[in-house]
């Protein structure tokens, strides 16, 4: 069957419109990318970065028990009390839920938080982070990483 080529955009549009409706609205791939983006501005106290990265309702709880939302995560950031050295990520897994994503795994983390203690922290820990998607971008709302237990001897 020969269609003429005056309906062909019509045809274009319709069978484009059919895949994109059938499409995922994002892949684990891309918020574990978003991830990486996020330890990478970290690391470098890319605050411009952190500021679209990061939303604005942002729960962060640190390993060492302290609790930031975005103001106070990126003040202490941009004071320079608390540095990011880096960030190793060990294991990460993604999974989806529309618009949202819940990330789990672990970090090797090396870092300074004068708000806690002087000395650098060089530490593993476990994590479970929560990623909206808001105004087509991916920010982090949530974030809870806790201490690594090395296994006993017994």
């Amino acid at each position: 069957m020969r269609v003429p080529l005056k309906f062909l955009p019509v045809l274009v549009s319709v069978s484009l419109g059919t895949i994109l409706a059938f499409a995922p609205h994002s892949t684990s791939a891309e918020v574990l990318e978003v991830e990486k983006s996020r330890t990478i501005a970290l690391a470098h106290s890319d605050l411009a970065a952190l500021d679209k990265l990061l939303a604005d309702d942002l729960t962060y709880v640190h390993a060492t028990g302290k609790v930031d939302n975005k103001a106070s995560f990126l003040d202490a950031i941009r004071s320079g009390d608390l540095r990011y050295l880096s960030w190793d990520a060990k294991e990460l897994h993604a999974r989806m839920m529309g618009d949202t994503a819940v990330l789990t795994g672990a970090y090797h983390v090396r870092a300074v938080d004068q708000r806690v203690q002087g000395e650098p922290l060089d530490v593993n820990v476990i994590i479970l982070s929560v990623y909206a998607k808001r105004g087509g971008h991916w920010q982090q709302i949530a974030w809870q990483s806790t201490n690594e237990q090395s296994p006993r001897n017994h």
